[in-house]
């Protein structure tokens, strides 16, 4: 097995020498070849940088919360904040988040107002998963909407846009 494996490489090391060594294509393959060994050293180079940063934010991120050992960054200091994350996250789960009210209380979600029904499955999945949410409380009214003819009933947004009519004989 030896022999056929020497043989082999010698073969191989000298077809990488006439592929090199050519007197009137090897200076072009040269070129080539050493292009392609700096640019995938460059590549390697920004891919190091880019990972070294990261680290160090995430580094600096931990020496600002003081370490490993407190609560992680991604609990809510206060009733307030969990109130403004949860509005925050609403604002991409239903279309009309203004109409729904939001209070907080120990880490208890309560919401109230109006939502359509097929939003109402997904808002509450997602706020019940969401960091310092202990509880969620659903004092929401389901409108079912099939055709859009519910919006006036659902915020205040939707009921200022309908135009107003005019009020007995003109």
């Amino acid at each position: 097995m030896k022999p056929i494996l020497n043989m082999t490489a010698a073969f191989a090391a000298g077809a990488i020498a006439m592929y090199c060594l050519d007197s009137t294509a090897g200076r072009r393959r040269r070129a080539l070849m050493r292009d392609r060994v700096v640019g995938a050293s460059h590549d390697a180079a920004d891919y190091l940088e880019g990972k070294g940063k990261r680290i160090a934010g995430r580094a600096r991120g931990v020496m600002a919360t003081g370490g490993l050992d407190r609560k992680s960054s991604t609990e809510p200091d206060s009733d307030a904040q969990l109130r403004e994350r949860v509005r925050s996250r609403m604002g991409h789960l239903v279309s009309h988040p203004r109409a729904i009210d939001v209070s907080v209380e120990d880490g208890v979600v309560r919401l109230s107002g109006s939502i359509r029904a097929t939003e109402l499955d997904g808002l509450l999945t997602q706020l019940t998963e969401m960091a310092g949410v202990k509880k969620v409380h659903n004092a929401l009214t389901a409108l079912d909407d099939p055709g859009g003819s519910d919006d006036s009933r659902i915020g205040p947004e939707a009921a200022s846009m309908e135009p107003s009519k005019p009020q007995g004989p003109a």
